[in-house]
């Protein structure tokens, strides 16, 4: 097979496996009840899997219980719901674990949603490093798992993937060696939507993509966006022009 052909052949492959996903985004957001322009917002596909985002989950908690009929928090778990997950999860005694308990508490309702988020050097990995948010993550996690429980979701959160960074990548794999997964692309693009960002910091996320990204820049970058929004979100602040 000529080099001609190959390059064929391959852009006939990209060009299948898009109308594939166009194809399973159009029934995710027929089943979820999401919008079909803003799906990109609240799925994203890694590896051809979609996992839901955070906006995505808190979509259907406003479209299933309706604003301020519910509340989201995370609190620590009491100590015997500690121990417990440390059994459960089979971790020796001098392995860390970090653990917070997700609580969807609903108008009409006794007893809230609850599940656990939690974080390991194991099942947090890439360039979201359990020495620098274990705590974050796990709240993250916590409050995600039950929130899906509360809209009987059955798609895994995008944070709760073990390299919530690069899942789509081996984490042995030099990722300074070859380019930006397109699972990375597409999630940058996702986060840079976001109406949080000012039009700047949208132009310069479409500068970088243009310009080309490595596995490391592009990790690294879906970190800082995280950040940035995760700032703004809890301050409750206008964008700030970077």
């Amino acid at each position: 097979m000529s080099q001609r052909d190959m390059k064929t052949n391959n852009s006939n492959m990209k060009a299948t496996a898009a109308q594939t996903i166009d194809h399973i985004k159009k029934q995710i957001a027929e089943s979820e009840g999401f919008p079909t322009e803003k799906i990109d917002e609240f799925v994203v596909f890694i590896q051809n899997d979609p996992y839901i985002t955070s906006a995505g989950l808190q979509y259907k908690m406003l479209q299933t219980y309706k604003a301020g009929k519910f509340a989201v928090q995370a609190v620590m778990p009491s100590k015997e719901e500690y121990a417990l997950l440390r059994r459960m999860m089979g971790l020796k005694d001098e392995e860390p674990l970090v653990v917070m308990r997700g609580e969807v508490w609903v108008e009409g309702l006794a007893r809230p949603f609850v599940d656990y988020g939690t974080t390991t050097p194991n099942n947090l990995k890439g360039f979201v490093r359990f020495s620098d948010y274990p705590l974050e993550m796990a709240t993250r996690r916590a409050t995600n798992r039950a929130m899906r429980l509360a809209t009987a979701t059955g798609m895994c959160s995008v944070d709760e993937l073990q390299v919530a960074t690069d899942a789509a990548s081996d984490v042995g794999e030099e990722y300074n060696s070859s380019s930006a997964t397109q699972s990375q692309i597409d999630l940058i693009k996702n986060l840079g939507r976001s109406p949080r960002l000012t039009e700047r910091e949208r132009e310069r996320l479409k500068t970088q993509i243009e310009g080309g990204l490595d596995k490391r820049q592009a990790s690294e970058l879906i970190q800082k966006i995280k950040a940035r929004l995760d700032a703004r979100r809890k301050a409750d602040a206008q964008p700030i022009a970077a």
